[in-house]
């Protein structure tokens, strides 16, 4: 029994000990249209600290860090952003994830309980021993592979909870695709993200009704509350000129529409 304890406490301080010097690179595949066959990359990086873990695209870290130190957002977006970044809290058994919409961030805390059955079946993944496991989030089926050689219960994205790192993760319909594609050093800080407030779906999605039924309102002088000042516009040759923001809106709308297939497909917004 001691013999026991002994070797489940040396496994969870190698697991604290790893996770507080690395960094996880994952790439994301994913189909914005699922009518089509072109797939989007992305880059993301998968960060842990004392039980908790930061997942966000590689500039969105790059952000994050510049803000801890300066206080200053380094850049902002001009339109409503689900960029999937995602924060996790094991202690407090908390899940949330981000969207920007212009200067402000929002959080939505994830209820959505992951139920993970485990299999038999058996991989390599980046030269470690991967095991097969299911589970159903946002309206999909998703199969996963983990490797219990590190010890860690997290992932990409909201997953979590299986004995080991995730190394990969899709959906069934082959939209979406998680794969773990390197391991690299880190100074040990996780640059949470600040000053975020929660909303809930309900929320998000009138957030994003509002945007899409005016998508440069921000820019085009018509909110009186806006906090983005544009007093000129010039194009790459420094010519003053005024932009057909109806046109702008349009083409932005018509993207909307095109690229509208998000990970959780039970929130999918009907844009009409």
């Amino acid at each position: 029994m001691l013999k026991q304890y002994l070797s489940l406490y040396l496994l969870f301080a190698f697991s604290f000990i790893f996770a507080q010097n690395k960094s996880f690179v994952y790439e994301m595949k994913f189909k914005s249209d699922p009518n089509k066959d072109s797939i989007s990359k992305g880059k993301y990086v998968l960060d842990i600290n004392d039980g908790k873990s930061m997942f966000r695209t590689v500039r969105d870290k790059q952000t994050d860090s510049t803000f801890h130190v300066t206080k200053r957002f380094s850049f902002m977006t001009t339109s409503f952003k689900d960029f999937n970044s995602v924060s996790k809290d094991s202690k407090a058994k908390e899940t949330k994830k981000f969207i920007n919409n212009f200067q402000k961030l929002f959080t939505i805390k994830i209820e959505e309980v992951l139920a993970w059955k485990i299999e038999n079946e058996t991989k390599e993944t980046l030269g470690m021993k991967s095991q097969k496991a299911v589970t159903t989030y946002g309206g999909r089926n998703w199969v996963a592979w983990f490797t219990n050689e590190i010890p860690l219960q997290e992932g990409p994205y909201v997953f979590q909870g299986l004995p080991g790192l995730i190394t990969e993760i899709y959906d069934t319909k082959n939209e979406y695709t998680f794969t773990l594609v390197q391991i690299k050093n880190s100074d040990g800080k996780l640059y949470e993200k600040e000053k975020a407030l929660p909303i809930s779906w309900k929320q998000y999605e009138k957030l994003a009704l509002d945007y899409y039924s005016d998508p440069t309102r921000e820019i085009n002088g018509k909110n009186a509350g806006s906090t983005v000042m544009i007093t000129k516009w010039q194009d790459e040759n420094g010519n003053e000129f005024i932009p057909n923001f109806k046109e702008w809106n349009e083409r932005e709308q018509r993207e909307i529409r095109e690229n509208n297939n998000p990970v959780e497909l039970n929130h999918k917004i009907d844009y009409r």
